[in-house]
């Protein structure tokens, strides 16, 4: 009888989800991940980019002797303010059209960012599935852009009367000129908008170690009472970090997860355990590899309840 031999109903899958993916790069070119826009090519539905992907872990194969490193955004408050800033703004933005905002929603709007100003020209990769033989196929998105901002702030030419219009990334300094700009960081802007610490304390400004109620017990002929009390005015009165930089604000403030050797020896494929991606944005950058070739990077994502995979609102 049909049915009769089957496992328990509860035992039945409940949301089919392909949660490893697998991407085809050549050359020995930075390449760039977005997991939000990969899960939506392969399992047919809307996956946002704005929450915290993890991964369980990495793999590349090549048939070339070689090296890869994996970088994602820092994953500090630095990045989830900056992003949430870039969001409110977005929305901000959008709402200026006018009541209600429903009407001019797109089902599948979403706060799409890049990781970098190379990101942007770049282009993010396909993910693929595959035939036999080694041979893989691109599964494409028809309708996958990147958040656009259009500001009051007129544009180089004040002839003309356009609208500035620009994109953003997350790491790294503006891209473009005032009032022409390309792409706007979101950490800098966060860091050039917000007020910090001063860089010394306010409080020993004005501190004089030589005054006579303050050496009213001061009777060491080496002046050990002065010694101390320069220390203590001295040390660790100014942030134990670089109160004029934000993580991030640089070019080169990427967050280093992984670096994957391949090698004759171990099969011609190199593993790494997981870690955390923050908007699912992930820079894949090869080392000495020859231009004309070619590997795969698979990540394996941890399962969960958002559509199949685990995911952190930010």
């Amino acid at each position: 009888m049909a049915g009769a031999n089957l496992p328990a109903k509860k035992y039945s899958k409940k949301s089919p989800t392909i949660s490893r993916l697998s991407f085809e790069c050549s050359g020995n070119t930075t390449r760039f991940i977005d997991i939000g826009l990969a899960l939506s090519a392969v399992n047919r539905k809307f996956y946002r980019q704005g929450v915290y992907y993890y991964v369980n872990s990495i793999e590349v194969y090549n048939n070339s002797t070689g090296v890869v490193d994996v970088h994602t955004l820092p994953d500090n408050w630095v990045t989830k303010n900056s992003w949430n800033r870039g969001f409110q703004m977005f929305q901000k933005m959008n709402r200026l059209v006018g009541p209600p905002i429903g009407a001019f929603k797109p089902k599948y709007h979403d706060f799409k960012v890049y990781i970098n100003d190379l990101h942007r020209t770049s282009g993010s990769m396909q993910p693929s599935l595959h035939n036999i033989n080694g041979n893989a196929q691109s599964q494409l998105t028809d309708d996958w852009v990147y958040s656009e901002f259009v500001s009051a702030d007129a544009d180089a030419n004040p002839n003309l009367q356009d609208p500035d219009k620009f994109h953003v990334h997350m790491i790294g300094p503006h891209s473009g000129s005032p009032n022409a700009w390309d792409s706007v960081s979101l950490i800098k802007s966060y860091a050039e908008t917000r007020g910090t610490v001063q860089s010394e304390d306010p409080e020993d400004a004005n501190i004089d170690i030589t005054d006579p109620l303050l050496n009213l017990f001061d009777f060491s002929s080496e002046e050990q009472m002065n010694s101390i009390a320069e220390n203590l005015l001295d040390d660790n009165d100014n942030p134990p970090y670089n109160y004029n930089q934000y993580p991030g604000e640089a070019a080169s403030s990427l967050y280093h997860v992984a670096r994957i050797g391949t090698e004759q020896g171990v099969g011609r494929v190199g593993r790494a355990a997981g870690f955390c991606v923050p908007f699912g944005l992930l820079c894949v950058d090869p080392w000495g590899l020859p231009a004309d070739d070619n590997f795969r990077v698979v990540l394996n994502l941890a399962v969960g309840t958002y559509h199949g995979v685990y995911a952190e609102r930010a």
